[in-house]
């Protein structure tokens, strides 16, 4: 019972730090705000994945610890493309604050390297880390540049290296959801 307690109360607790962050982060970067939603889903997800068993999530590091290196590839090609004013500018908001945006993607990029050691440590009760980076990270960054090029008409900043996402994120989430199965 107190260990079903821990692996509700714990997840519980990380998910309103996100959201409350999110909150906060997105009063100056607006686009922030798509990551609530993610939050929860990233809760129900665990719910049904590593909620009861944790025991074969360090099969899911290597691929993880890719999409986490792509990532930070994805970033470069956002911040030498004009991501900062192309993303506000679609919306008519000014651009946002350089300084700002650096910071929050590299304690973000922190957050998800710890991911990868809650997968290799088999933390289950912090697996909504790596669980959020696969979603928000990878699958809707995936999605969401493809859908904004679309939308321009040709080439949105961050594209190319999103594309990778599309191949990352289908395999991301079938792994998470073959290795969370209690065999």
């Amino acid at each position: 019972m107190e260990n079903q307690l821990k692996s509700t109360a714990v997840p519980i607790l990380v998910s309103i730090a996100m959201v409350i962050a999110f909150w906060i982060v997105s009063l100056t970067i607006s686009s922030v705000i798509l990551f609530i939603p993610v939050v929860i889903l990233s809760f129900v997800i665990y719910r049904f994945t590593f909620f009861n068993t944790c025991s074969r999530s360090d099969e899911l590091l290597p691929l993880y610890l890719v999409a986490v290196g792509v990532q930070m590839i994805h970033f470069a090609e956002e911040y030498l493309t004009g991501f900062t004013t192309a993303l506000p500018a679609l919306i008519g908001a000014k651009p946002y604050p350089l300084g700002y945006w650096l910071a929050f993607n590299m304690v973000a990029y922190f957050i998800f390297i710890l991911g990868g050691i809650v997968i290799f440590q088999k933390m289950k009760e912090l697996m909504m880390i790596p669980i959020f980076f696969i979603l928000a990270g990878v699958v809707l960054n995936g999605i969401g540049h493809v859908l904004l090029s679309l939308y321009v008409g040709g080439y949105f900043p961050g594209l190319y290296t999103a594309l990778i996402y599309l191949v990352l994120g289908p395999l991301l989430m079938k792994k998470l959801f073959v290795l969370s199965r209690v065999h």
